[in-house]
């Protein structure tokens, strides 16, 4: 799948992930992760440059999605692991292809170029 004109391509299989230019993008390149949604799912595409935040993310036993504290052009992708200090990634809300409604269960998956790494059940609050 070739890159079009700078786009984020993503062939949909469901809520899985079927086939994306992302992991040859320039955005990938620099370590930026990118969500997407489809069929009711959320997918956090992480590149091989953040992959060493997958550990941390595993930790997770749900996550929030939240406006950025720190900074309202983000959002939050908080893993939450019944901790005061959860690991959270903030992304411009440009790394999202579809602005989230609010829901209280959402699958939420995290993908690689490898495939996927693991899902967990997600809370999206008012972005």
């Amino acid at each position: 799948m070739s890159e079009l004109n700078g786009f984020i391509v993503i062939a949909n299989d469901g809520q899985e992930l079927g086939e994306t230019n992302f992991w040859s993008t320039e955005h990938a390149m620099a370590g930026l992760c990118f969500m997407s949604t489809n069929a009711g799912a959320i997918r956090l595409l992480v590149p091989k440059a953040a992959e060493g935040y997958l550990e941390e993310m595993k930790t997770g036993k749900r996550v929030t999605i939240e406006k950025g504290l720190q900074n309202p052009r983000c959002v939050d992708i908080v893993f939450e692991d019944d901790s005061d200090s959860p690991f959270f990634l903030a992304i411009d809300r440009q790394q999202i292809d579809v602005l989230l409604s609010p829901r209280l269960r959402v699958p939420f998956a995290v993908w690689t170029q490898a495939g996927k790494q693991f899902q967990l059940f997600a809370k999206v609050k008012t972005l």
